[in-house]
C-alpha cells in the first residue's frame, strides 16, 4: 500500500496545468461586477484613497464561495501593497464559506511564477484546510523564491536535524544552511554547526560587508547632520565612481581622515563607539567598493538603530531619519541596480545627544542580496 505521505505527495495532475487554465477549469468566468471589485484592490492608497470603493468591494467579495478563492488569490500580484492586506482577509473570509478546494490551492502554490505573497496566502488555507497536502508541498520548497514558503521548508529540515544523530545531523543542517535566508534560522543553523565541530562564517554566509573605510565625527547637534552636506558627502557626489581620498576634512571636534576599520561580528555588525570615543550629536560615514560580474539588480540590507542614509553609485537608495526606535537584520531593504564593473557605496549613520542608557548604540550592518535574499559575493 503507498503511504499516506506518498499518496499526498503526488499531486492531482492540477498541479502542472498554467494558471490562466487552472482558473477556467476551477469555475465559471468572473462576471463584470466580481472583476471591477477584484480591481478596486489595485487602486486602494494611503490617507483614503479608493477606500470607498474597496469596502463596498470586499463586503460583497466576502460572500462568495470557496470556488472563487483562486481568482481573489490571483488578484493579489496587481493589487497595492495596502490592496494585498484587503485581499489576504477575503480570502480567509471566503475559505470559511464553505469546503475549500485543496487540489487547485495546491496546483495555485506550485506554481513558483505566481505572486509570492498570494501563494503562501493560499499555503496557509491549505495548511488549515488540509495539513498532510500542505506539508507534502513543503520538501520541494527549500528554494522558493518565496521566503516565506522557504521557510517553512527550512524549518521542516531543522526539525530532521534535530532528531538525528553524528553525519546525518551535520548533513542536515549543512542542508538548511544552503537554503535558509531568514537570519534567525541562519543563526541557529550556525551555532548547531559550531556545537557539532563546523564552524560557519555567517556574516560571509549571508553576504555582510565586513570591511569599511570610515570617517567621522562630523556635527549632528540637534540633528542637523541628517540633511548637511559634509565634505566627504560632497566629494562623492560630484565623483561617485572615485576612491576615496587620503584628505583631511573638518570634523566636528577636529581634523578627521578615512580610516580601515573591520568586523568580526556574526552578523556583520560594525560598532562605531570604540572606534570615535563614544562621540554623541555625530555622522559618520562609511564607504566600501564591489566588481560586480555584471549589470544586476541588487538589494542593500541595512540595520541601524539610529539615522541613516545610503547612496549606490552618487545615487540615494535610501535615507531613515529614525533614533532608537528598533534595530534588526534587514531593517531597511533598498532595491539598487548594479553596474558590470565597479560600484561605489557610501553610508551615513547619524548618531543624536539622546542621554539615556539605551541610547548609547551607535552601530550599523550592510548586506547586499539579489532580489530574492540570496547573498552576493563580489571582488573588493
Amino acid at each position: 500500500m503507498m503511504s499516506k505521505w506518498r499518496r499526498n505527495a503526488t499531486l492531482s495532475p492540477l498541479a502542472s496545468i498554467p494558471l490562466s487554465l487552472l482558473m477556467f477549469l476551477h469555475g465559471a468566468t468572473l462576471c463584470v461586477g466580481q472583476q471591477q471589485d477584484l480591481a478596486a484592490f489595485s487602486k486602494i492608497g494611503p490617507e483614503g484613497a479608493g477606500h470607498a470603493d474597496a469596502i463596498a468591494a470586499a463586503k460583497r467579495l466576502s460572500q462568495l464561495g470557496p470556488d472563487r478563492l483562486i481568482d481573489v488569490l490571483a488578484a493579489i500580484e496587481s493589487a497595492t501593497p495596502l490592496g494585498r492586506n484587503w485581499l489576504r482577509v477575503i480570502a480567509a473570509d471566503i475559505a470559511d464559506n464553505g469546503q475549500v478546494p485543496v487540489q487547485p490551492l495546491a496546483a495555485f502554490i506550485k506554481n513558483t511564477d505566481g505572486s509570492r505573497d498570494a501563494r503562501y496566502v493560499a499555503f496557509r488555507l491549505l495548511k488549515d484546510a488540509d495539513p498532510d497536502l500542505a506539508d507534502s508541498l513543503v520538501d520541494g520548497m527549500l528554494n522558493d523564491p518565496s521566503l516565506q514558503l522557504r521557510y517553512e521548508a527550512v524549518a521542516k529540515v531543522l526539525e530532521a536535524a534535530k532528531a538525528a544523530e553524528g553525519d546525518a545531523r551535520v548533513a542536515l543542517y549543512q542542508q538548511a544552511l544552503e537554503s535558509a535566508r531568514y537570519p534567525g534560522q541562519l543563526t541557529e543553523i550556525a551555532k548547531s554547526l559550531r556545537e557539532a565541530g563546523h564552524p560557519v562564517d555567517l556574516a560571509a554566509h549571508m553576504g555582510f560587508i565586513k570591511q569599511w573605510q570610515l570617517v567621522a565625527p562630523f556635527d549632528n547637534t540637534d540633528g542637523v547632520g541628517f540633511a548637511a552636506v559634509y565634505a566627504p558627502e560632497k566629494e562623492y557626489l560630484e565623483s561617485p565612481q572615485h576612491t576615496v581620498s587620503q584628505t583631511s576634512y573638518a570634523g566636528k571636534l577636529d581634523k578627521v581622515s578615512w580610516q580601515s576599520q573591520s568586523t568580526d561580528d556574526e552578523l556583520g555588525m560594525l560598532d562605531l563607539n570604540p572606534v570615535f570615543k563614544n562621540e554623541k550629536a555625530a555622522v559618520c560615514y562609511g564607504y566600501f567598493e564591489i566588481e560586480s560580474p555584471a549589470e544586476q539588480p541588487a538589494q542593500l540590507r541595512l540595520g541601524s538603530i539610529v539615522a541613516n542614509k545610503i547612496w549606490v553609485n552618487g545615487k540615494l537608495a535610501t535615507a531613515n531619519e529614525v533614533y532608537h526606535a528598533r534595530t534588526g537584520v534587514d531593517q531597511y531593504i533598498a532595491e539598487v541596480p548594479l553596474r558590470k564593473g565597479k560600484n561605489t557605496v557610501l553610508v551615513k549613520i547619524c548618531q543624536n545627544a539622546q542621554t539615556q542608557s539605551w541610547a548609547q548604540v551607535w552601530e550599523f550592518q550592510l548586506r547586499i542580496t539579489d532580489p530574492n535574499g540570496n547573498p552576493l559575493h563580489f571582488e573588493r
